[in-house]
């Protein structure tokens, strides 16, 4: 009996293989890929590398032995205000991305080289989960941008890119960063407990 039309019978693919494509029955053009090449070839890039990787380890340093300074929020919905001392270090004027989905093989230092393409990278950061006695990221990051064409592009290009083991998620960040002031609430307690 001959087929009418286009219509092929659907082959069954016996070989292993993690590709998606290939368990549906179809052989496909390419492989899925990690991300880009993320060795650094232009020596003004490289510059400029290693003093951000350089702030990047100085403020793990100074985020152990932090002052009282925190930035003011304030809750739109509620009112409710408190302090964010995790907001000082970054620049208002900037762009923010939120990068979710992370996996745990995920450091700031290959996010950051992830993202280095873009010239006016500024701040990469990704918060931190102690457990028992080793950290794990808490699978999102914050990636911040001096210009406003380098964080369009980057969200274009990147949103959905592979980096580490997991596709990542790019959004803009949405929290707004407001003035920073010398939290009071620590020694306010204090004030209290003493009368």
């Amino acid at each position: 009996m001959g087929y009418k039309g286009n219509i092929k019978p659907k082959r069954i693919n016996t070989e292993k293989s993690s590709d998606r494509r290939l368990a549906s029955g179809y052989r496909p053009n390419t492989f899925m890929r990690s991300n880009q090449d993320l060795s650094i070839k232009d020596p003004r890039l490289l510059e400029k590398s290693v003093k951000i990787l350089n702030d990047i380890h100085k403020q793990r340093e100074e985020s152990r032995s932090s002052d009282n300074s925190a930035v003011e929020r304030i809750d739109p919905k509620t009112g409710k205000k408190w302090y964010d001392s995790s907001l000082v270090d970054w620049n208002p004027s900037h762009f923010r991305l939120f990068v979710g989905n992370l996996g745990p093989d995920v450091t700031e230092e290959l996010l950051f080289r992830t993202f280095i393409k873009y010239p006016s990278l500024s701040k990469v950061k990704i918060p931190k989960e102690t457990k028992k006695d080793k950290s794990e990221n808490k699978g999102y990051g914050f990636v911040s941008f001096a210009d406003a064409d380098d964080y369009l592009h980057c969200f274009k290009e990147m949103n959905g890119k592979y980096v580490g083991s997991k596709p990542i998620a790019l959004a803009k960040a949405k929290t707004e960063i407001g003035r920073v002031v010398k939290s009071q609430r620590r020694s306010g307690r204090k004030d209290q407990r003493r009368r």
